[in-house]
């Protein structure tokens, strides 16, 4: 069933956006499992991140979206589990669970959809403090789109982030958000082609 969805994701977006195009394939770490944080531009980006990059992985995803029909069913194929608004700890505890499995996850950092073009939004800690304390590393992966009829899609998969620095520590909030603002989102920022917030 989820190959079939993949499928038909991949033809719908081809058939909308025109040429997707994807870079850096190389770069994803064949002998570790890790967090995918890319960019949020549009809902249009959790399914393009299923279907276009060549990993198997879980998602966060509103809870809200669980009770919508049809992107429920898309949703549940693409192995999500619902993340209430306002920080769910039941939600960090299955994601954490999820990467000490050796899957794979995906978060997007900015929490929310940024649509100003060529700025990303300001990147919350929770990715940061969900690979600290599952014990890996990150792949960041910028979108670049307008997301318009047949303009095209660029995704671009960055240089593996490692965090085992950060493995069994004790984080403050505070460290958690310096290593969001200095290392995850300018990764972020340089392969979607924006600025990083507050820049």
């Amino acid at each position: 069933m989820a190959n079939f969805v993949l499928c038909v994701v991949r033809a719908i977006y081809k058939l909308l956006f025109g040429k997707i195009e994807i870079s850096g394939t190389e770069k994803i770490p064949s002998d570790r499992n890790f967090l995918v944080t890319p960019n949020h531009l549009s809902n249009f980006d959790p399914p393009l991140i299923a279907a276009f990059l060549p990993l198997e992985m879980a998602y966060m995803a509103k809870a809200s979206l669980f009770k919508v029909p049809v992107v429920n069913w898309v949703i549940k194929a693409f192995k999500a589990f619902p993340v209430k608004h306002g920080g769910d700890i039941a939600a960090i505890k299955t994601a954490i669970s999820i990467l000490k499995d050796n899957r794979n996850l995906v978060i997007f950092p900015e929490g929310k959809r940024v649509r100003t073009s060529g700025t990303l939004g300001e990147g919350k800690h929770g990715a940061a403090m969900i690979a600290a304390k599952a014990g890996v590393g990150i792949l960041p992966v910028g979108i670049e789109t307008t997301y318009k009829l047949r303009r095209g899609v660029k995704i671009k998969i960055g240089d593996y982030i490692d965090l085992s620095e950060y493995s069994g520590k004790r984080l403050s909030a505070a460290d958690l958000q310096n290593i969001t603002d200095k290392v995850i989102m300018p990764s972020i920022a340089g392969l979607a082609g924006a600025k990083t917030y507050g820049n």
